[in-house]
């Protein structure tokens, strides 16, 4: 997820760089510093040595803990040089959604957690391919009510829920379990992303605007149902 405005110097770039890359474009953030932070140091490391800021993160669902603080309006919008702009909006929220194949086919290195990586519990990491459909607890994931549905890359969503509860015993460490990540290593190109996600049309017209000068053919889609 990220705010909207960056897709425009990430379509123009073509890629997307890790925080600790040397080429990092400067942006709009919508993230707890602090945890940023932490994660650059040195007890966040993956088996091969790197931190995790190395990587460009990803989640496994739109429903994650962070969306809905974002949500809730915990969340503040910092400009390019640091200015505060308010509380972050959902509505100026974009989710870049890429096929985890695809990734693993870059070349790059990339590695998975069953948990976050910053959830104070050291998250177990993996990085072959084939381990990935039972190194993600993806019960949590399937169960009802369920949100999110993309039909158009045959996504069937997400359970809405994922806070964590202590009955079954299954859901008590389900809002950790649920923020299990995705990373690959420096960058990601930006014709490895499957689509684009907006939460309505206020910004539709500009995203495809980008998208079409940027000479990339991903889709931009308007999914109400992604966000909270």
């Amino acid at each position: 997820m990220t705010y909207f405005r960056n897709l425009q110097s990430y379509l123009a770039d073509g890629y997307i760089c890790a925080k600790n890359h040397p080429q990092m474009q400067p942006g709009y953030r919508i993230s707890f510093e602090e945890i940023v932070a932490r994660r650059g140091g040195v007890q966040f490391t993956t088996p091969c040595g790197s931190n995790v800021n190395d990587f460009v993160p990803f989640y496994f669902s739109p429903s994650t803990k962070m969306a809905y603080t974002v949500h809730a309006g915990n969340v503040r919008l910092r400009g390019p040089d640091d200015s505060d702009l308010g509380v972050a909006e959902m509505g100026d929220v974009a989710y870049l959604v890429v096929i985890p194949g695809t990734l693993f086919a870059s070349g790059r290195t990339c590695w998975f957690t069953d948990i976050a990586c910053n959830s104070g519990i050291p998250p177990t990491y993996e990085n072959h391919p084939d381990r990935l459909e039972t190194h993600i607890d993806w019960p949590l994931f399937d169960d009802t009510p369920r949100m999110g549905y993309i039909p158009e890359i045959e996504y069937e969503g997400v359970c809405r829920y994922q806070q964590d509860r202590d009955i079954p015993v299954e859901h008590q460490m389900r809002s950790k379990k649920r923020m299990a990540e995705f990373m690959v290593r420096d960058y990601l190109r930006m014709d490895e992303v499957s689509c684009i996600i907006l939460k309505n049309d206020t910004h539709a017209g500009e995203v495809q605007a980008w998208v079409n000068a940027s000479g990339l053919g991903m889709p931009v889609l308007v999914k109400p149902g992604c966000y909270f």
